[in-house]
C-alpha cells in the first residue's frame, strides 16, 4: 500500500464528514459560500479573456484587475437591471392584483357558458361555483405563497448582507485562488496538503463541468422560450428568454418568478395571452426539465438522470430553493472525491516494484 493512498484513506472519511457536518450545522455560511464559489466558476472564462488583453510593450492585465472590471460590471449591470425592473414589476403586480378577479371570473363564466352549451353543466357548475365563491381569496393566498417562497431562499442565504457579500468573496477567488488555497491548507498538517491539492484538483475539474453544462441548460431554455414567445407575439420576447434561461440556475424560485412575469407582460395585452404564455412556459420548463437538464448533466458531470434527480431532491429538502441549485454541484464534489479515492485504492493495490 503506498503512502499516497494510505492518507487518502485516513483523510477523505474525515472531509466528506466535515462538509456534512458544515452543511447540517452551518447551512446559511454554506449556502453563502456555495454561491460564491459557482459565480467565481461562472466568471472565470469572463476573467481569463481579459487576462488575455495586451496593454502594450508585452504587458497584459492582471488577473486581480481583471476580476475586479468583470464583478464591478456584474454588479453595475444588476443593480442596474433591479432598479428598472422593481418598480415596474411593482406596478404590474398591482395591476395584476386589481385586474385578476374580474379577469378569473370571466374566464369561468366563458367556461360555464360553453359547459351549458354542450350539456356538461352538471358535470363542471358545482366545480364553477366553488371556483367564484373562492375568488375574492385567490390573489391573496398567491401573493403569500410567493412571498413565502421568497422568503425562504432569503433565510437559507441568511440575509441581504449574505447577497452582498457572494460578489465579494466570489471576487477574492477569482483575483486570488491560489492564495486563497494556500492559506486554507494552513489549517492541516503539512504531510496532507500534496494530497489535499490532488484532491482539489478533481474538485475543479467537476465544477467547470458543472457550470459547463448548466450553461447549455440555460442556453436551450432561454432560446426556446424565447422563440416560442416570439412566435405568439409577446413583448420583450427576447428579455423574457434571458430570464427563463437565468431561472435555471434557481430552481423552483426562478420558476415562480418568470412565471410570474411572463403571465403580467401577457396580461398587458390580453387574458388569453397571459394564460398561453404562462401555460407555454410550463410546458418549456417541464420539457427542459425532464429530458435536457438530466441528460446534460449526464455528459458533463458522468451522472444518471435519477442520481441527478434524486440530487437536487435531497439538496431542496436540506436547503430549501438554495439547496435545490447547489445539489448538482455538491454532488459533483462528493463524485469527484469517491472516485479520486477510487483511482489511488486501484494505485495502492498494485504490488510496488
Amino acid at each position: 500500500m503506498t503512502t499516497r493512498f494510505a492518507l487518502t484513506r485516513s483523510t477523505l472519511p474525515w472531509i466528506v464528514g466535515a462538509l456534512g457536518l458544515l452543511v447540517w450545522a452551518l447551512p446559511d455560511v454554506v449556502t453563502l459560500v456555495g454561491f460564491s464559489v459557482l459565480l467565481a466558476y461562472a466568471l472565470l472564462p469572463v476573467v481569463g479573456l481579459l487576462e488575455r488583453v495586451s496593454l502594450g510593450r508585452g504587458r497584459h492585465v492582471s488577473r486581480g484587475a481583471a476580476a475586479a472590471v468583470v464583478m464591478l460590471a456584474l454588479v453595475g449591470v444588476l443593480g442596474w437591471v433591479l432598479a428598472l425592473a422593481v418598480p415596474r414589476l411593482g406596478a404590474e403586480v398591482a395591476q395584476f392584483a386589481a385586474l385578476a378577479p374580474g379577469t378569473l371570473r370571466k374566464l369561468i363564466d366563458s367556461v360555464d357558458a360553453w359547459a351549458a352549451a354542450r350539456g356538461y353543466a352538471d358535470v363542471v357548475g358545482p366545480a364553477l361555483q366553488q371556483a367564484r365563491a373562492d375568488l375574492p381569496a385567490l390573489v391573496p393566498q398567491f401573493g403569500g405563497t410567493l412571498a413565502r417562497w421568497t422568503g425562504r431562499l432569503l433565510g437559507g442565504v441568511g440575509s441581504l448582507l449574505g447577497f452582498a457579500l457572494v460578489p465579494l468573496l466570489a471576487f477574492y477567488l477569482l483575483a486570488d485562488s491560489a492564495a486563497v488555497q494556500s492559506s486554507a491548507l494552513r489549517f492541516v498538517p503539512g504531510e496532507l496538503r500534496p494530497e489535499l491539492r490532488r484532491l482539489g484538483e478533481s474538485v475543479n475539474r467537476a465544477l467547470l463541468s458543472y457550470v459547463r453544462g448548466q450553461a447549455v441548460v440555460c442556453v436551450v431554455t432561454g432560446a426556446a422560450a424565447a422563440l416560442v414567445l416570439a412566435l405568439l407575439q409577446f413583448p420583450a420576447a427576447l428579455l423574457l428568454g434571458v430570464l427563463a434561461g437565468l431561472a435555471q440556475v434557481i430552481p423552483y424560485v426562478g420558476f415562480t418568478v418568470t412565471l410570474v412575469t411572463i403571465t403580467l407582460v401577457g396580461l398587458s395585452v390580453d387574458p388569453f395571452h397571459a394564460i398561453l404564455g404562462g401555460a407555454v412556459y410550463v410546458v418549456v420548463d417541464w420539457l427542459t426539465g425532464t429530458f435536457i437538464t438530466p441528460r446534460v448533466m449526464e455528459r458533463y458531470l458522468k451522472m444518471h438522470p435519477f442520481v441527478v434527480t434524486v440530487s437536487v431532491i435531497v439538496g431542496a429538502r436540506l436547503l430549501g430553493p438554495a439547496g435545490a441549485l447547489l445539489a448538482l454541484p455538491g454532488a459533483a464534489v462528493l463524485q469527484a472525491l469517491i472516485a479520486s479515492m477510487a483511482n489511488e485504492s486501484q494505485a495502492g493495490d498494485e504490488p510496488a516494484e
